[in-house]
């Protein structure tokens, strides 16, 4: 090892480019440790290469061009230090003034990628949480699903503060499935109504109308259950989805319990 350190191409360029890459990804990490996963997609893992290949790239320049300036600065310093700049309380400490133009630049052109790569993670995770919703048709599926979709993320963690956020929401949640189901069960009183009266036959369905506030109190409950998901997303393991996919199958293959009429909604 001593002897590999000896070689000049791996002292002044290996070693500092192993180490700004290390620090730089321990960086992202901490960066949007509570974002979503950095790993989670083929883009957003194109992009955190992106980024760690132009620190990479900035952190050669400055070992190239301003090292043989302050020779007491070990290489793997130097870069390690550019790597750690994408940390947040470093990043808020740095003196503009001083950074070198050609730095400057590259920098810029980080901030765009790390701007980027923000909300690719929010998409990505907006993204799988709706696919865990999207198929849900019914007030009662989607209250199956979501009560034990709680249950699970409850058990997933030991943390009381996270458990006691997930609790809040459901809340939300259950509020919204309330709603949808008194919409819902309105829509099928006044189909029922409209058969007795011996109306037309198309009018013994839910009209256009009827159809669409059924959609839209389904589609406030589905989005209050997604934001429950993304939070267990943030928190959670990658292992997590799998399960939460099963339960999602689970709820829409079995036979859902019947909800009740203007007075509430029976709870699983």
């Amino acid at each position: 090892m001593h002897e590999l350190y000896a070689q000049q191409w791996f002292a002044q360029i290996a070693l500092p480019l192993a180490a700004c890459a290390l620090v730089t990804w321990i960086s992202l990490i901490h960066r949007y440790a509570d974002k979503g996963r950095l790993l989670g997609t083929a883009r957003s893992t194109t992009l955190c290469a992106a980024i760690t290949g132009c620190t990479c790239a900035a952190a050669l320049i400055t070992i190239t061009l301003l090292l043989p300036h302050a020779a007491d600065v070990p290489p793997a310093v130097a870069a390690a230090a550019a790597g750690g700049a994408l940390a947040p309380r470093v990043r808020q400490q740095q003196n503009q003034q001083s950074t070198p133009p050609f730095v400057a630049v590259i920098t810029l052109g980080i901030a765009v990628l790390l701007d980027r790569l923000e909300r690719r993670l929010a998409h990505d995770m907006y993204c799988h949480c709706h696919r865990l919703v999207r198929d849900f048709g019914t007030v009662a599926e989607l209250r199956m699903f979501a009560f034990d979709a709680r249950g699970y993320l409850r058990g997933s963690t030991p943390v009381t503060k996270e458990r006691t956020a997930i609790n809040t929401l459901y809340e939300e949640v259950d509020q919204y499935l309330d709603e949808a189901a008194k919409v819902e069960a309105k829509i099928d009183s006044l189909c029922r109504q409209r058969e007795l009266q011996d109306f037309p036959v198309e009018l013994h369905s839910a009209t256009r109308e009827e159809s669409e506030d059924r959609r839209q109190a389904l589609a406030m409950a589905k989005e209050a259950c997604v934001k429950m998901l993304e939070f267990g997303y943030r928190t959670g393991k990658r292992s997590a989805d799998r399960d939460l996919v099963r339960l999602r199958d689970q709820a829409l293959a079995e036979e859902p319990l019947e909800t009740v009429g203007a007075g509430g909604a029976s709870h699983p």
